[in-house]
């Protein structure tokens, strides 16, 4: 078990040398109707990357917060938002881990950071994001789907019944994962839940 976190937590920095294909360094729709339609407040985004998210939703007068697995992001995060004159905590962690953060958020965002957890790390996932996201805040997750039951890669219908025990759904959308080039890659989704009061 610690051999495969070691080994992920290396894949994931291994990324960073370069220019990980997901790095996009522009905002999806689905997060910028998101903050077009909601007040700001306190934002977290995991699995925040480079910071282009964090520095989209600090321009919307959102207060953030990030945190990546990847120590190499993070540095990069820190810079591009320092850059933009924008405070942020920006910390080196694991979504899945002993949570390094006692803060409470009304929007957690996750774009590709849930789906690549292993089954037995969820877990403690759902138990972290319960203890970060306020009363009656947001979570928006986008994800790809699980395509078979041999890989652990993806979110399966049990992942959506998981979320359900402490969050309302709000909304769904179901697509596929598009490359650089536009060619489909994988299913995927985007879900929006809401904390159960």
């Amino acid at each position: 078990m610690m051999f495969e976190k070691i080994k992920h937590w290396i894949r994931f920095n291994l990324y960073y040398l370069g220019h990980p294909r997901w790095d996009t360094g522009v905002s999806p729709p689905e997060l910028i109707s998101y903050l077009d339609t909601h007040s700001p407040g306190r934002a977290l985004d995991l699995g925040c990357g480079t910071g282009t998210n964090l520095l989209t939703i600090a321009k919307k007068g959102w207060d953030v917060a990030g945190m990546d697995l990847a120590f190499l992001s993070v540095f990069r995060a820190r810079k591009k938002l320092k850059a933009n004159d924008i405070q942020a905590r920006i910390i080196i962690g694991n979504a899945a881990g002993k949570s390094r953060i006692d803060e409470q958020f009304d929007f957690v965002l996750d774009i590709g950071c849930y789906h690549n957890l292993l089954q037995r790390d969820r877990l403690s996932y759902h138990t972290n994001l319960k203890n970060w996201l306020s009363e009656d805040g947001t979570f928006l997750l986008f994800a790809h789907q699980r395509t078979s039951n041999l890989h652990s890669h993806g979110v399966s219908q049990e992942d959506f019944s998981a979320f359900g025990s402490f969050l309302d759904l709000e909304w769904r959308r179901d697509g596929h994962d598009q490359s650089s080039d536009g060619s489909i890659r994988r299913p995927s989704t985007w879900v929006c839940y809401r904390r159960r009061i």
